[in-house]
């Protein structure tokens, strides 16, 4: 992280840290399990947000397993869109996430089309069959938070161009916050990344993107406020910190390398 040790064990007298964007081993690129996630973080002192793609499990279960152990965890969400492209949604309680993902993602593919490999069909079972306006307007009926992870990345996941599009400027006022530190981006990434929040006045959050154990806690939020409610109102507010740092090349290629192998080794069916 950016802070010494020391630093940090001493801000946590004052502030909550949460690192906002995790997976556990019911995204489609992860293995890690959710007790390790959590063990993991209290080690560190620190809470997490439990943000599988097109998943809701693992989040709801974290937050349960997250209670007896004195570990925060905020109920969220990684879903592509119709239109590949990705949004985080928090909410503010386990029984809202499972309401939306059982009412609107839950067995329902972006296509009907057959997949053609183990790769294509773990693919496509994690994209929506909703557009990304349809996907917000549908969470403006619940006590949530709304981020667009990523916003420059790699290659086509980059998603600063799409949400400039005139037919998408509708989703783009449903969005509260950016995450302007993703730990795997590299660091001009994420600095084009605050640059873009701060044009258009939305608030920061930051996460690791971890998918496996070893790499949560690299990039957190730090709020003064203990609840899921608080840490997400301090977030709405702009009143929150940041805090991180992006791991090294050699170890973000890694992290392809084991998401990819992940995705291929996993048959997901259409969720």
């Amino acid at each position: 992280m950016l802070f010494h040790k020391e630093a940090l064990d001493e801000m946590k007298k004052d502030y909550s840290l949460v690192d906002m964007h995790v997976h556990t081993m019911y995204s489609h690129d992860s293995k890690s399990p959710i007790e390790w996630l959590l063990k993991r973080a209290k080690t560190l002192g620190i809470g997490l947000a439990i943000t599988d793609h097109k998943r809701a499990e693992g989040a709801i279960e974290a937050v349960r397993l997250g209670k007896k152990m004195g570990v925060l965890v905020i109920p969220g969400i990684e879903i592509a869109s119709k239109e590949n492209k990705e949004i985080l949604i928090y909410f503010y309680s386990a029984e809202d996430l499972q309401d939306y993902y059982e009412k609107y993602l839950k067995g329902k593919s972006c296509s009907s089309r057959k997949p053609k490999n183990g790769l294509t069909k773990s693919l496509t079972s994690v994209r929506s069959n909703l557009k990304m306006n349809e996907l917000l307007e549908l969470a403006d009926n619940y006590e949530c938070l709304k981020s667009i992870p990523h916003p420059y990345t790699y290659l086509n996941r980059s998603s600063y161009m799409f949400f400039a599009k005139k037919k998408i400027r509708p989703a783009l006022r449903r969005i509260d916050a950016v995450e302007v530190m993703n730990s795997s981006s590299r660091p001009y990434m994420n600095k084009r990344s605050k640059g873009w929040a701060l044009r258009r006045g939305l608030s920061f959050t930051a996460g690791s993107d971890a998918h496996r154990v070893s790499d949560i806690g690299t990039g957190v939020v730090a709020c003064r406020a203990n609840s899921v409610k608080g840490v997400l109102d301090s977030i709405k507010g702009k009143r929150n910190l940041i805090i991180g740092k992006e791991i090294g090349p050699k170890d973000a290629f890694k992290c392809i390398v084991y998401s990819n192998k992940t995705k291929r080794q996993k048959d997901w069916q259409s969720r």
